[in-house]
């Protein structure tokens, strides 16, 4: 088994051990955004129809920009901890959505030079979001806003207590500091110390390399609590050409 089968099992077990936040989570989520028409709802895909339709939203446009090694997400009926899409709708339509999931990427870097440790904070402890698109007509009404810090708690009540996101221009990061997250520096590289009851468990450095625009740069939030578990973060040094 290798892996990302391997993590993913992990997942599944850590899902079902969860403790039940749902009163919690609810009421950091539902204090939507209210609009002209009616209050904005965030939910999770549960079905293929609202998958193909946060899918193409995305692939409309964020384009090239998407990493093309990150597989479509299938339905979340169950709301494990796996590659999800979010959509934001106003009544019936779809007018936002994003791609969050583990940070699977740099888990796998970690654990192929024995970063064990690291790899697992990165894999149970750390949520990425993939992108987040708006519909034309609904931006600059906090859309993207909503959704991001609809994250926060969705990736807290499935034992992260860290969500990243790569931002790419000035408009991304305002919304960013607006949900409430942190954005370093163009090209700084991303320090995190895990400490677990004192003792440092993880020192992980997700830097740029030098053909990332110069615009691009971290966004990062805090979100969630683990008993004895502390997260520290750092800036390290700039990608250079």
């Amino acid at each position: 088994m290798g892996l990302l089968e391997r993590l993913q099992n992990l997942f599944h077990v850590l899902a079902k051990s969860r403790s039940d936040d749902s009163d919690l989570f609810r009421a950091g989520v539902n204090g939507g955004l209210e609009e002209a028409d009616g209050t904005l709802r965030f939910a999770v895909a549960d079905d293929q129809m609202q998958v193909d339709m946060i899918w193409d939203l995305l692939a409309e446009q964020i384009g090239e920009r998407r990493n093309q090694h990150l597989p479509k997400p299938l339905p979340n009926p169950d709301d494990l901890f796996r590659p999800t899409l979010i959509g934001t709708w106003a009544e019936d339509r779809l007018v936002g959505g994003t791609c969050v999931m583990p940070d699977l990427e740099d888990s796998a870097y970690y654990a192929t030079v024995g970063q064990h440790d690291a790899a697992e904070f990165l894999a149970v402890r750390t949520a990425m979001i993939q992108g987040i698109a708006v519909i034309p007509e609904r931006r600059r009404m906090d859309v993207g806003v909503g959704l991001k810090r609809y994250c926060g708690p969705w990736a807290a009540q499935h034992g992260c207590v860290l969500v990243l996101s790569v931002v790419t221009n000035e408009a991304a990061a305002r919304m960013n500091e607006k949900a409430g997250y942190q954005v370093l520096p163009p090209l700084v590289t991303l320090v995190v110390e895990a400490v677990d009851h004192g003792r440092t468990v993880a020192f992980i450095g997700l830097p740029f390399d030098c053909e990332s625009p110069a615009c691009t740069r971290w966004a990062f939030g805090l979100v969630g609590h683990v008993d004895g578990l502390s997260v520290r973060i750092g800036m390290g040094g700039v990608a250079e050409g």
